[in-house]
């Protein structure tokens, strides 16, 4: 009798799970999806409003040893090139109660943020296993989607041939 009912709960929960519309990925070449909400700094961010801009958006995790390896890079990498157009913004997908982890590290790093579970609009998707990047082009065009740290490479092949069009 339990097995039964053990088979039979989980078959119903596969069911209503496969029924669910799967979350669209973001593709490269489209145009990216909304992502919308207050900054850390109070500050609103509208990704529409980036137009002319070169976004890179960073999923982070104070617990993701790579972030913590990544940030002072792309900190160095914005001051370089803020003057070309690049904006940064980070998406916390820590837990609501670590928010304030997550705040602390965008903020000692000169950065803007937001925690994922915050946003008034987010097409990028809640969470992401972290360090995970896409950056937007300035004519609000996906350009790339990639997860690991950001080092020197990453910023040569996604990010300066972007600021240079």
């Amino acid at each position: 009798m339990i097995k039964a009912y053990t088979q039979l709960s989980a078959g119903l929960l596969f069911a209503l799970f496969a029924a669910l519309p799967a979350a669209a990925v973001p593709e490269i070449g489209e145009p990216a999806p909304p992502l919308k909400g207050t900054l850390f700094s109070g500050k609103q961010f509208d990704l529409t409003k980036m137009r002319g801009k070169v976004v890179l958006i960073n999923y982070y995790s104070s617990y993701s040893k790579q972030c913590a390896f990544e940030i002072g890079s792309i900190e160095a990498f914005l001051e370089e090139n803020r003057d070309k157009g690049l904006v940064v913004v980070y998406i916390g997908v820590d837990r609501p109660q670590d928010r304030h982890r997550v705040e602390r590290m965008v903020k000692l790093y000169n950065l803007e943020g937001f925690m994922s579970n915050e946003l008034e609009e987010n097409g990028f998707g809640e969470k992401y296993r972290a360090p995970r990047a896409f950056v937007v082009d300035r004519k609000g065009i996906l350009r790339s989607r990639e997860y690991g740290s950001k080092t020197p490479s990453y910023f040569q092949k996604h990010l300066v041939p972007v600021l240079a069009e």
